[in-house]
């Protein structure tokens, strides 16, 4: 399937409007057995309200989401098939997924890969290589257990986001996803308004002075003689270009 087509804002070219396309993540019923049911419908216009319970449809793309809302019957109906095409002319279709007022139980957590592990999207750097939003499983802290995360990685500077304060959180569902695919833009224009390396910009490489006075202690401490690394070779045998490369794989072995 080609590259997904997504387009951003006039005013701000990191913030996605709307998708060229999006799949159906999940489909739900609501009716007015649900203990929420009123809560959960305030979020919709009294003149699109449905008394009879609510057919939806959760509508993703890699950088944004949608909410369809139509007839229970509508989705009974598509359930019943999930090759048919589902006519969102009969319903309404709200940005995004809500997390309030009982959205966020009714809701289930979601990744973009099956488990939760590979690679979202990915973005065209301007001197060369991507920066890739990507899930993974891992820990901030050693030892703790492992949860659903989702960052970018920079393949130019080759930057780990888990030292630089946000740039890591827990992937629970498209918001999520969402907020990673707009930090690599930010990274991208960042690089283009001030420069790759520019004091101002975050895409900027590590300093070698600093790989090799890590080096020198290391050496000191265990009594070796490693030459010192180059910030890219550590990257790609125990950083993030690691992991993606086995991101890639394991997605590869999926098709």
């Amino acid at each position: 399937m080609a590259a997904n087509v997504h387009y951003v804002s006039d005013t701000n070219p990191t913030h996605v409007t709307h998708a060229e396309w999006y799949r159906i993540s999940l489909t739900g019923v609501l009716t007015p057995q649900h203990e929420n049911f009123e809560a959960m419908q305030s979020l919709f216009p009294p003149q699109h309200r449905r008394p009879e319970g609510y057919g939806l449809a959760f509508l993703e793309s890699e950088e944004h989401s949608r909410l369809y809302v139509g007839s229970i019957e509508q989705i009974t109906t598509y359930n019943s098939d999930p090759s048919s095409r589902l006519d969102v002319s009969q319903g309404q279709t709200y940005d995004h997924w809500p997390n309030t007022d009982g959205w966020d139980v009714f809701i289930p957590d979601t990744t973009w890969n099956p488990d939760g592990r590979g690679v979202v999207t990915s973005f065209e750097h301007p001197e060369g290589g991507v920066v890739l939003v990507y899930e993974f499983h891992g820990s901030w802290l050693p030892g703790r257990p492992e949860k659903k995360l989702v960052t970018f990685h920079c393949t130019h500077c080759h930057t780990d986001t888990f030292h630089d304060s946000g740039k890591v959180q827990e992937n629970r569902g498209p918001h999520d996803r969402r907020w990673a695919a707009r930090l690599a833009r930010q990274h991208i224009r960042s690089a283009k308004r001030h420069g790759v390396g520019g004091t101002s910009s975050e895409c900027r490489k590590a300093d070698p002075d600093l790989m090799r006075i890590v080096t020198q202690v290391a050496n000191e401490a265990c009594g070796r003689n490693s030459p010192v690394p180059s910030y890219e070779s550590m990257c790609a045998t125990s950083g993030p270009c690691a992991t993606v490369r086995e991101l890639k794989a394991l997605q590869a072995a999926r098709t």
